[in-house]
């Protein structure tokens, strides 16, 4: 199985992301059978690969679609690319910043871009990564394709790595005003996957 294989909108575009921890992969597969709803667009749940826990990328046709939301944060696409390769985990970034303001969300983004456009070669193992800043403007959700866990925890561990990098232009991203000490690197695997018909 595909990490995903459902819609990916354009950053224009009107659909709306949910993303939901789970104390279990059970809880997430529990939470796809009960998926439900004519907005709904996708549904994928994953299992912690290094850590207890489950995860779930929802995408809908528009925030008032969203079913059951219980304080989940809702995102919209910004930014993303995709490269050549068959994914075999998903890394999940979670930013959080002091305070809502959208233009910062965006402009921390564009810094990654810079700083991956930066780097003299690419860590091994990346294929993708979708950028989505929450509409209440206060985090960013990267969900980032990879060949295998241990090629993220490899591109981590690299001699010189700030991040998944090494330039300058990293120790910037990872000091970024405004951020907060509540974000996360996780990494899972996909256990089910589906599309709306």
């Amino acid at each position: 199985m595909t990490i995903h294989k459902g819609h990916w909108p354009t950053p224009d575009g009107e659909l709306v992301t949910v993303a939901r921890e789970w104390p279990s992969a059970e809880a997430a597969r529990e939470a796809f059978e009960r998926r439900r709803g004519e907005g709904l667009v996708s549904f994928t749940a994953y299992e912690g690969i290094d850590h207890d826990g489950a995860f779930t990328y929802e995408q809908w046709t528009s925030e008032d679609a969203v079913e059951g939301l219980n304080g989940a944060p809702v995102y919209r696409l910004y930014r993303g690319n995709r490269g050549e390769g068959a994914p075999g985990a998903l890394v999940v970034v979670s930013v959080e910043f002091e305070g809502p303001d959208e233009q910062r969300q965006r402009d921390w983004i564009d810094l990654v871009f810079t700083a991956l456009d930066s780097e003299p070669v690419r860590p091994e193992g990346g294929i993708s990564g979708y950028f989505h800043v929450s509409t209440d403007g206060t985090r960013v959700l990267n969900y980032a394709e990879w060949a295998s866990a241990e090629a993220h925890l490899a591109a981590l561990a690299a001699p010189g790595a700030n991040g998944i990098g090494t330039t300058d232009t990293w120790k910037k991203v990872q000091t970024y005003p405004g951020m907060t000490e509540g974000g996360s690197v996780k990494r899972y695997r996909p256990i089910v996957s589906a599309v709306a018909a």
